[in-house]
């Protein structure tokens, strides 16, 4: 399948050095069969060199994959030894790797934030209906360059552009090389989606299709221009007239009205807000004072540095760590601005006789609502799926108050959240307690299974616990209660805790 041509000047090794911008070491640091002398002297040239190398995941069957079991290469002498025998791997390298079974090979550390270098735009079509040759004519009427890579796959084709010049991840600035390089993923898979069925929920650098010789169907080997590509994405934008975030006060100075308003005066001199409040506590204090910054378009590093000031001013502040990942949060983009209900709520617990002078917001959407007569129930419900897996983990799977706070938090009338939550197959509520000591208890189906399975794998006997909290519990078809407690475990332990979200819990 190899173009002969092709073939003869370049081998898959060739590829594969190509795809990752040479970022692994030449010889395995251990166990390698090169000449001594020659691999002491790659080691001290190692030495000398400004930056570490990097390493890839591979997997040896889609099945293994799935159960997120694979090796670690860190050289190319090692992945040509191996590249015959696995179907996956990451094309784009990570700083490290390790493992959560070494026995077992369930492979631990192929996270976004974990990124070393993107080397690679990758794409999913998962169809053979698909002219090839109008694909290629599509990319240059979209004014994109001639793909490199073209890979045949069992259910269809993968499509990859390797860039010139990496992107280079690292935690500066929020990560803001690795947001650029999603962004221009995201524009070029929108541009190609009108030739081919582009899987766009494609994960843009995780896991793609090895290559090799009888699944290359096209290789092209002058690289991408990356200086052009991000000129190409800009200018996509401008075309698309993609709706951009508003600010909250458009028709004022937000500056003026937001972080110099009295009520965020008020809050952020503060120094005895604590824990223990629902939608009233120290994490609430700094996500809407860091959305109110966001809102203002403030930058970063400022609004972080004043925060951070803050924080640390606190009678009990927050761990950094806790207080970087809630600052984050608020900058992601995926919020507008602080909510009014939880500004107010802050305001009379923690501050003498401060009003709110603002309007609402704080709403996570893909337009804006003021465009919308109407949410349809299956919007709402992937906003607050969306928000309970940013703010549960597989530790604490449940976000806890009453049902009108928790419409307060979700920016829905009380009787939308109980008539969504009566509809909905993807959440789960339970009441605890009776009374006006009640309170409730929301989370995913898929976190309280994972939930279960971290209990599972830290060997805990939470029999009873299990037993309580399988009424609460679907899979496939059949409900939980018509299962026996060990096939269900079996088929829970199937699941994969590797891309659980970082726990952001209301104190």
């Amino acid at each position: 399948m190899f173009n002969e041509q092709v073939q003869h000047k370049y081998s898959v090794m060739d590829i594969l050095h190509m795809m990752t911008h040479h970022d692994l070491r030449v010889y395995r640091k251990k166990g390698s069969k090169e000449m001594h002398h020659v691999q002491e002297g790659y080691e001290q040239s190692l030495k000398n060199a400004p930056f570490q190398k990097g390493m890839v995941f591979v997997s040896p069957t889609k099945k293994d994959l799935t159960q997120g079991k694979g090796y670690i290469i860190t050289s190319y002498e090692m992945l040509a030894n191996r590249y015959q025998h696995v179907t996956h791997w990451t094309p784009n390298t990570y700083r490290g790797g390790t493992y959560y079974d070494f026995k077992r090979r369930v492979i631990k550390g192929h996270e976004r934030n974990n990124l070393k270098q993107v080397h690679v735009f990758g794409m999913d079509i998962d169809s053979k209906e698909v002219d090839l040759y109008g694909l290629y004519i599509g990319c240059e009427e979209q004014g994109l360059p001639r793909p490199n890579l073209l890979l045949e796959t069992p259910r269809g084709y993968q499509l990859f552009f390797i860039l010139d010049t990496p992107f280079y991840i690292h935690h500066q600035q929020n990560y803001k090389s690795l947001r650029i390089a999603e962004r221009i993923s995201e524009n070029m898979r929108q541009a190609i989606k009108a030739y081919a069925p582009i899987d766009t929920a494609c994960v843009p650098f995780g896991f793609y299709r090895m290559p090799k010789e009888d699944n290359i169907i096209d290789f092209y080997p002058e690289a991408t221009s990356t200086k052009a590509l991000i000129k190409w994405s800009v200018n996509y934008e401008k075309k698309q007239k993609k709706a951009q975030f508003h600010v909250i006060y458009p028709e004022q100075t937000t500056h003026s009205l937001i972080i110099e308003s009295d009520w965020y005066r008020g809050l952020i001199q503060s120094r005895h807000i604590d824990k223990g409040y629902t939608a009233a506590s120290r994490n609430n204090a700094i996500m809407t004072l860091a959305l109110a910054n966001y809102a203002s378009g403030r930058k970063y590093e400022v609004a972080f540095d004043e925060l951070d000031q803050f924080n640390s001013n606190l009678v009990k502040p927050l761990s950094h760590h806790e207080f970087q990942r809630i600052f984050n949060s608020a900058y992601s983009g995926k919020y507008q601005g602080p909510k009014r209900s939880y500004v107010e709520g802050l305001l009379e617990l923690w501050t003498r006789g401060v009003q709110y002078d603002g309007r609402e917001g704080w709403y996570k959407f893909k337009k804006p609502r003021e465009e919308r007569v109407r949410s349809h129930y299956h919007e709402w419900e992937e906003d607050i799926v969306e928000i309970l897996e940013e703010r549960t983990s597989p530790e604490k799977p449940f976000l806890t108050g009453s049902l009108k706070e928790l419409a307060n938090l979700f920016g829905l009338a009380l009787s939308s959240l109980k008539e969504l939550i009566k509809k909905s197959r993807k959440m789960v509520k339970r009441t605890v307690g009776k009374g006006r000591a009640a309170y409730t208890q929301i989370t995913t189906q898929s976190m309280l299974m994972k939930h279960i399975l971290l209990l599972r794998k830290n060997n805990k006997k939470q029999e009873n616990y299990f037993d309580e909290l399988a009424p609460y519990i679907t899979i496939a078809k059949p409900s939980i209660q018509l299962l026996q407690k060990e096939k269900w475990l079996k088929e829970v332990e199937s699941l994969d805790l590797s891309g659980a979200s970082p726990p952001e819990l209301i104190s």
